[in-house]
């Protein structure tokens, strides 16, 4: 399959970065000098960099590609272990679950401001989070998110043969490759039958609808937060956390949001 260069081999480097600056993030973690203004919250930021190095692997095992194309927008498999006909179901499937690691991230941040805000708000709850079924919800919720994502893309955006139709003379002239070789997920939100185009719309609009439901989470718990920044007067206990988070999450909150965006779905419409 021909793709250029920087498509190939930018996102493994940035891939591999991640195995280096994430191991520094652990350490500086662990090594952090314990008090209780920080407390357990640590184990939360490190949850953080073992979820960006295992979300990395899937980046580098399942590199993929968009293309907008008429009225199709497509995300296919562009090479790694899962390319080729032979294995097209399997890459089907692995592109699904490699698709449900954005709604995945979206998780682990709302995990991040719940605690802050627990951690504002009820602090007597502070101690339940960390316990056997505080972590039992916490893995729960974070992984129904990424089942949500992914079952999306395999009941709704799967690849027919009026998809690979549709796409194949412009994945001939641009990619050299017959659509009907590769593994994808895409949508037909027109110019396809009644039911293709339903399908595609009833999957764009429900991981719209994710999308909407975390980033409005994180304004209204941020927001939330912040009041009690401006207005507490327990200032040392907020600017130790604050501290905290400038250190050892916000670089990764960018990280992996300028990631989701590249990724966005609706970057065609």
């Amino acid at each position: 399959m021909h793709i250029r260069w920087a498509h190939r081999y930018l996102p493994a480097v940035s891939g591999c970065l991640s195995f280096i600056v994430n191991p520094v993030l652990a350490y500086l973690i662990l090594t952090e000098k314990k008090s209780a203004t920080i407390g357990r919250y640590r184990f939360l930021i490190l949850f953080f960099a073992i979820f960006d190095m295992l979300y990395s692997t899937v980046e580098l095992l399942v590199p993929l590609g968009m293309h907008g194309t008429g009225s199709a927008f497509v995300t296919y498999l562009a090479h790694g272990p899962f390319f080729g006909k032979d294995r097209i179901r399997l890459a089907q499937f692995a592109i699904s679950i490699r698709s449900g690691f954005i709604s995945l991230s979206y998780g682990i941040l709302i995990i991040h401001f719940i605690y802050r805000y627990i951690a504002l708000f009820y602090p007597k709850f502070l101690e339940q989070v960390f316990r056997p079924f505080g972590i039992f919800c916490i893995f729960t919720f974070f992984l129904i998110h990424g089942i949500v994502w992914a079952g999306i893309c395999e009941l709704f955006l799967y690849a027919d043969d009026e998809m690979r139709d549709y796409i194949r003379e412009t994945f001939r002239k641009d990619y050299g490759v017959d659509s009907y070789d590769i593994a994808f997920v895409a949508a037909l939100y027109m110019d396809g039958s009644a039911e293709v185009n339903k399908r595609g719309w009833t999957g764009i609009l429900s991981l719209s609808g994710i999308s909407v439901y975390a980033v409005s989470l994180y304004v209204i718990l941020g927001r939330k937060v912040d009041e009690v920044r401006r207005h507490s007067n327990n200032f040392r206990f907020l600017r130790s956390f604050g501290s905290f988070e400038l250190k050892m999450l916000y670089p990764k909150l960018l990280e992996t949001c300028t990631s989701n965006c590249s990724l966005c779905w609706l970057s065609r419409l």
